[in-house]
């Protein structure tokens, strides 16, 4: 693990969470002897499967903090490609444009110099096409209103606008093209290059995700069209609908008709207990209910997936400052916690039986700062973690509540479980639990929860953030 230099100034180091709504936007503030250097880790925010999930803040927060900083950054973190996580670069252009940015880190899995990354990348983006156009032609139902929520998040792109504009690719495009500094595209073992003023102030930091490309087997990518394989057809062939809105994915030669086929196939689908049932008739129309009340559940589990694929390729920064260690997790699922949690050689199916790592339980036993992966979601921060973790640390979750899942089928995010047992660990703070009063927008926190107040260190509510003081 890479040792950070001795500070060589007075101060103190600082997080602050804006709150945006349902993304991330963190800022961190190290004391430095040429004054304060800053480091944003992501940007973003999305509606959701709610729609309620962005709360049209991230434009003034943006602003808030370019006049804290005065516009330099010493370091942007890109966690992963999620509208959740981005999208703020690219609705804030014309503010970002005016920054003098030392360095930018991005996930190796963002990297244009490797064939089979850029494949990979595409695969998604036609998969998060597909599966939204395939949305938006069947019936809308609480499913589909959860896919688009997840392919918006993917793409950045929704069917009806969110405020404020923006999308991945602009934000992509702008991060790596347009700031006036090269990107460096980092998985775990790799060692990032900090500026020198970060240097100088005593900041250290170690990649711990995600897999790097020889270890693919790690995103849980093996196969990546297993169970999503009929999304990733040709764009505009699947795009193509009739007039009735109906998905026309293949053209007419292959399309047939009920009787083109014999009375025996439509058996299964024949009226079952009812006297009479005649099987040489072609039970056509229950054939097909029966498709469509099926396909939006084949549709949830590839967008699901698709979800997972993209959380696990998040960019996890373990930073170190005057014996402080600060865990940003990005959205990082299991497979790339296990990938530097455990010291396996391959994923396996239930790494509950392994022990912890050396540096895993190093790390986790002695950790300043967590910022709670995925959200608080169900699939991150797995068990085993929060069992290794201390108790002397605050942990900090950007949410906001009923955007994403439901409690009746413990999908909540965040995931109340979770949050119960890192409160147990930690002094926990949501971005929803405090109010917001900027730029002449003012909103109620959303969960009314007093904040703790922390072992070591101090938080502090300001008009549109919370702070923590280490």
């Amino acid at each position: 693990m890479a040792q950070a230099k001795k500070r060589t100034s007075r101060g103190r180091l600082r997080v602050r969470m804006y709150r945006v709504g349902f993304g991330d936007f963190f800022l961190i503030t190290v004391p430095s002897a040429k004054g304060p250097q800053h480091i944003l880790v992501d940007c973003g925010v999305t509606k959701g499967k709610s729609g309620q999930g962005d709360i049209a803040t991230i434009k003034s927060a943006v602003r808030h903090m370019a006049r804290e900083t005065k516009y330099k950054l010493a370091l942007i973190v890109v966690t992963h490609r999620h509208q959740d996580h981005i999208v703020g670069f690219s609705r804030c252009a014309d503010e970002f444009a005016k920054f003098e940015v030392g360095a930018i880190w991005m996930p190796y899995w963002e990297t244009e110099y490797a064939a089979k990354v850029s494949k990979f990348q595409e695969e998604l983006e036609a998969v998060a096409f597909n599966l939204g156009v395939a949305a938006l032609a069947a019936n809308p139902n609480e499913l589909t209103q959860e896919i688009l929520g997840i392919v918006e998040n993917a793409t950045g792109v929704s069917a009806t606008e969110g405020p404020g504009g923006g999308s991945n690719a602009k934000s992509l495009d702008l991060l790596k093209t347009q700031l006036g500094v090269k990107p460096q595209y980092l998985a775990k073992g790799d060692r990032p290059k900090l500026p020198p003023a970060l240097v100088a102030a005593g900041l250290g930091a170690d990649v711990l995700g995600p897999p790097p490309e020889d270890d693919f087997a790690f995103l849980k990518l093996m196969d990546l069209k297993k169970g999503s394989g009929q999304y990733f057809g040709n764009a505009s062939a699947i795009s193509k609908a009739d007039k009735a809105g109906r998905l026309r994915p293949f053209g007419p030669e292959f399309i047939a008709k009920a009787t083109d086929y014999p009375p025996r196939a439509f058996n299964e689908f024949a009226p079952r207990g009812v006297e009479g049932t005649d099987y040489k008739q072609r039970y056509a129309e229950q054939l097909e209910q029966a498709a469509r009340a099926a396909t939006p559940d084949a549709m949830f589990r590839a967008a699901k997936a698709l979800d997972a694929l993209l959380n696990n390729q998040s960019l996890v920064v373990l930073f170190t400052w005057n014996d402080k260690k600060l865990l940003f997790a990005g959205d990082a699922q299991a497979g790339n916690w296990e990938y530097w949690l455990y010291d396996l050689d391959k994923p396996i199916k239930d790494p509950s039986e392994e022990t912890l790592g050396d540096d895993g339980k190093d790390i986790l036993s002695s950790l300043d700062f967590y910022k709670v992966g995925h959200h608080g979601s169900t699939n991150a921060t797995p068990r085993a973690a929060v069992e290794a973790m201390g108790n002397e640390f605050v942990s900090m979750c950007s949410v906001e509540e009923g955007v994403f899942g439901k409690k009746e089928n413990e999908s909540e995010v965040p995931r109340t479980p979770l949050l119960t047992a890192l409160g147990k660990k930690s002094t926990l703070v949501r971005s929803d639990q405090f109010p917001v009063a900027v730029e002449g927008i003012k909103l109620p926190a959303a969960v009314r929860r007093k904040i703790g107040k922390p072992k070591r260190g101090k938080l502090v509510v300001g008009s549109c953030f919370v702070d923590y003081l280490l």
